[in-house]
C-alpha cells in the first residue's frame, strides 16, 4: 500500500515537474492516520522499513565520498560549508529561543535546518541544469554537509540520551566516536576494500547487490550495537567501499534498493504529521522556511565569495541549497523518539520540518530559475571598486590554487593546517570553559574563601593561560597563511611593481576576511547555546565591520591602479599595437582557407578563443584581446546587455574602437560596434566563455577571435 500511493504520487508530481520526495510526503499523508481516507497503513510495520531506508541512503552517500575528494573540494567549498553550517546552527537555535523554546529543542532546530537536501538539489538540477562550476561549488558544499550531519546525528543521539548538555557526558562521548570511527574506518580501508574489489570483480550484479546491501547492514548493526545511530555506521561502510575505486559500480547496483526503501523512509515522515497540527504550526514553519532560504543565501554567497566563487557561482550555489534537507528529518526524529522511549523534544517539531520542508521544497525550483535575474541586480547594485575587485580576486585565487611552487606549497598547507587545528582546539576549550565555569568558580570560592566574582575572573584567567599556547599558534598560522598566498600572485624572478604589490596585499585583507569570519562564526554558534545571548554576534561585527572598512579602503587603492594600468592599455592599443591587433584578430576570425580544412573550424576557433597575451596590467591582472566582427552577438548591444561579468566572470577594462577611439573601464551603457577590440580580464575559463558570450550569445565551443600578443 505505501510503495502504490507513494508511486502514483510520484507520478503527478514528476508531471508537475517537482522533486518526487514532495510526492512521497503527500503519500504519507493519505496511507496515515490523520485523514479520513480508506487506505491506512500500519506504522509500527512502516518504521522498521523506513530504517532501512536511512541505512541504504547513508551507505550510497558514502559511496560518493573519497579522501581524496574530500580534501579535493576543502579549498573551494571548505570555507562555504563551515560558514553555512554554522550560522543555520546559530539562526536555528535563535529562532527556538525566539519561540519559547528550551534549549534542547532550540538546538534540534538549528541541527535540523543546517544541512540541505542532496536529493532535492539532484532532482532541480535534472530538470533545470546550472552551469558546471555552479554544481561543482553546490555539491561540493553538499559531501561537506554530508559529513558534517554524520557528526550531528551522533552528537545530537548524546544530547537526546542525556536531555541536557553535560560536559562530562558529552567530552566522553566525542571521545568515544573518535574511537569507535577509527576503529570502524581502519577495518574498512584494510578488509572491506579490498574484498570490494573482489566481489565487483566477479561480475554479477546479484553478488553486489547482495554484498553492498548486507555490508551497509552490517556495519549499521554494529553502530547500533555500540549505542550510536545507524546511519554512521552505514555512512562508514560507504566510505570504505568508495576508497576501493568500486563505489560507482556499487552505487549503480544498490540504486533500485535504495530508492525503494528511501520512499518508505520519506512516506513514514508525511505518516506522522497531522495536518491540523501542521496548521497550527504553520506561522513557525512560515518562519523557519523564511529563516532556511535567507540564512542560506547569505552564509553560502558569502563564504564562496571568499572562497574565490565569484557572485555568477556564490549566489546561485546559496538560492540552490535554501531548503530543509533529509537529514532534518532523521535529526529530528532522535530528538522526538518514539512512543517506547520520547525524546527530549516536547514541541510540535516534526510537523515544522516536514511543513518547512515542503515550503523550501517548492520554492528551490523558483530560486534557481531566478538565479541569474538576482545575479545581474546585486552585480548592477555593487559599487564599481566593489564589482573590479571581486573580479581581480577571482583571478588571483585561481593563480594561488593552480602555481606550482615549492617554494610557498609546503608552507602554505602547513599554515592552513595549523590554522584548523588550533581552530577545533579553541572551540573544545571553549565550550567547556563555559559550561563547567560556574562550577568551577563555586568550587574555588567555597576552597579558597574567595570571593564569587574574584573566583569566577581567577578561573577565566587559567582557560585563557591553558588557551594560549593555541591561541598564539592560531595567529601565527593564519599570519603565515595570509602572507604566503599574497606571494604568490607576486612574481618571483624581478621586484614587483607598486600595482602588484596593491593587489597582493588587497588580496591578504581578503583572505583576512576569511580567517575572521571561518573562525568567528563557528566560535558564534558555539558561544550561542552556552550563554544564551549576543556576545559573540556582537563580537563579530566588531571585528568583520574593521576589516570590511580596511578592505573598501584597498579596492579604492586597487581601482586607481586598475585605471592606470587600463589606461596604458588603451594607448598600447590605439597606437604602435592597435591596428596590428585589429588586423591579425580580423584574421583570425575570418575563414580559414581551402589548404588549411584539415583542421576544423571549430577547433580552430576554440584554440583562438583561449590564446592569451603578456599581461598588460602590470601585477592585477592578465588581458585578453577579443575582436567584435560584424555578425558577432555583440554588435550593437550595451554591456549590460551582453552582460559578461555577471554571466561569465570577465571584466572589460579598455575598448579599442576601429576609428581609433578608446574607452577605459566602460559602463553598462557603452554600446559595442563591429570592429572593437576589447581588452579582458578574468580567469582563463572566463576570458573563453567571454569571447563565446560576444560572438554567438552563448558559452561553448566556437568563439570570436581572440588577438595573440601584438
Amino acid at each position: 500500500m505505501v510503495l502504490g500511493v507513494a508511486g502514483l504520487a510520484a507520478i503527478v508530481l514528476r508531471l508537475l515537474n517537482q522533486p518526487t520526495v514532495l510526492g512521497y510526503l503527500f503519500a504519507g499523508l493519505v496511507v496515515g492516520p490523520s485523514l479520513p481516507i480508506p487506505l491506512f497503513a500500519d506504522q509500527s510495520r512502516v518504521a522498521p522499513l523506513a530504517e532501512l531506508g536511512v541505512v541504504l541512503v547513508m551507505f550510497a552517500i558514502g559511496l560518493e565520498l573519497r579522501v581524496a575528494k574530500l580534501l579535493k573540494m576543502l579549498p573551494t567549498a571548505g570555507l562555504t560549508a563551515l560558514v553555512q553550517i554554522s550560522v543555520m546552527i546559530w539562526a536555528g537555535f535563535s529562532v527556538g529561543q525566539l519561540l519559547g523554546w528550551s534549549t534542547v529543542e532550540s538546538i534540534f532546530l538549528g541541527a535540523s535546518i543546517a544541512i540541505s537536501s542532496t536529493m532535492v538539489v539532484s532532482k532541480v538540477f535534472a530538470f533545470r541544469p546550472v552551469p558546471d562550476d555552479v554544481r561543482e561549488l553546490v555539491f561540493g558544499v553538499l559531501v561537506i554537509q554530508d559529513v558534517a550531519a554524520v557528526v550531528l546525528i551522533a552528537a545530537m543521539s548524546a544530547v537526546a540520551a542525556g536531555g541536557d548538555l553535560s560536559p562530562a557526558e558529552l567530552g566522553a562521548t566525542l571521545l568515544e566516536l573518535a574511537g569507535v570511527l577509527l576503529g570502524l574506518v581502519v577495518v574498512g580501508l584494510l578488509v572491506v576494500s579490498r574484498l570490494a574489489r573482489a566481489v565487483v570483480r566477479l561480475r554479477s550484479a546479484e553478488l553486489t547487490v547482495v554484498f553492498a546491501v548486507g555490508l551497509a547492514f552490517t556495519y549499521a548493526e554494529l553502530a547500533a550495537l555500540l549505542g550510536y545511530s545507524v546511519a554512521l555506521g552505514a555512512f562508514i561502510a560507504g566510505v570504505a567501499v568508495a576508497e576501493s575505486g568500486e563505489g560507482h559500480e556499487v552505487e549503480h547496483a544498490i540504486a533500485p534498493v535504495r530508492d525503494v526503501f528511501a520512499a518508505i523512509f520519506f512516506v513514514s515522515i508525511g505518516m506522522g504529521v497531522n495536518p491540523a497540527a501542521a496548521l497550527e504550526t504553520l506561522p513557525i514553519a512560515l518562519l523557519v522556511a523564511a529563516v532556511v532560504v535567507a540564512a542560506q543565501l547569505g552564509a553560502v554567497s558569502v563564504g564562496a565569495v571568499i572562497s574565490g566563487n565569484g557572485l555568477r557561482r556564490a549566489i546561485p550555489a546559496g538560492l540552490a541549497l535554501g531548503q530543509v534537507g533529509e537529514f532534518g528529518f532523521i535529526i529530528a526524529t532522535i530528538g522526538v523518539g518514539d512512543a517506547h522511549t520520547p525524546g527530549p523534544v516536547k514541541v510540535a517539531l516534526g510537523p515544522v520540518l516536514v511543513t518547512a520542508a515542503v515550503i523550501t521544497t517548492f520554492t528551490t525550483p523558483l530560486a534557481v530559475r531566478s538565479a541569474g535575474a538576482v545575479v545581474r541586480w546585486v552585480d548592477r547594485a555593487a559599487p564599481r571598486r566593489l564589482q573590479h575587485f571581486l573580479g581581480l580576486y577571482e583571478t588571483w585565487l585561481e593563480t594561488v590554487r593552480t602555481r606550482r611552487d615549492a617554494r610557498l606549497q609546503v608552507p602554505l598547507w602547513r599554515a592552513a593546517r595549523g590554522v584548523t587545528l588550533d581552530l577545533v582546539g579553541l572551540l573544545v576549550l571553549l565550550a567547556v570553559t563555559i559550561v563547567w565555569l560556574p562550577a568551577a568558580a563555586d568550587w574555588l570560592a567555597a576552597k579558597a574563601g574567595l570571593d564569587a566574582v574574584l573566583a569566577r575572573v581567577l578561573v577565566a584567567a587559567a582557560a585563557l593561560l591553558v588557551a594560549s599556547p593555541m591561541l598564539v599558534g592560531l595567529v601565527r598560522s593564519a599570519v603565515v597563511f595570509v602572507r604566503r598566498a599574497g606571494e604568490r600572485v607576486l612574481p618571483g624572478d624581478r621586484e614587483p611593481s607598486i600595482a602588484e604589490k596593491v593587489g597582493a596585499h588587497a588580496l591578504r585583507v581578503m583572505l583576512t576576511l576569511g580567517l575572521v569570519l571561518g573562525v568567528g562564526v563557528p566560535t558564534m554558534a558555539v558561544l550561542r547555546p552556552l550563554t544564551g545571548g549576543f556576545y559573540g554576534v556582537l563580537v563579530l561585527v566588531i571585528a568583520v565591520g574593521a576589516v570590511a572598512v580596511y578592505l573598501w579602503r584597498q579596492a579604492g587603492r586597487l581601482e586607481d591602479e586598475l585605471r592606470t594600468g587600463a589606461e596604458r592599455v588603451a594607448e598600447l592599443l590605439a597606437t604602435a599595437g592597435g591596428a596590428d591587433a585589429v588586423a591579425e584578430a580580423e584574421h583570425a576570425a575570418a575563414p580559414a582557407p581551402p589548404e588549411a580544412e584539415q583542421e576544423p573550424p571549430t577547433a580552430r576557433r576554440r584554440r583562438d578563443s583561449t590564446a592569451e597575451i603578456p599581461a598588460l596590467l602590470p601585477g592585477i591582472a592578465d588581458t585578453a584581446l577579443v575582436y567584435v566582427g560584424e555578425a558577432a552577438h555583440a554588435a550593437g548591444r550595451t554591456l549590460r546587455e551582453v552582460d559578461l561579468r555577471s554571466r561569465v566572470g570577465a571584466t572589460v577594462v579598455a575598448i579599442h574602437r576601429k576609428g581609433g577611439a578608446a574607452e577605459v573601464l566602460p559602463s553598462g551603457g557603452t554600446r559595442l560596434e563591429a570592429g572593437d577590440l576589447l581588452a579582458l580580464t578574468g580567469t582563463r575559463d572566463a576570458i573563453r566563455d567571454a569571447a563565446a558570450l560576444l560572438e554567438r550569445g552563448a558559452t561553448g565551443s566556437g568563439a570570436a577571435a581572440v588577438a595573440p600578443a601584438t
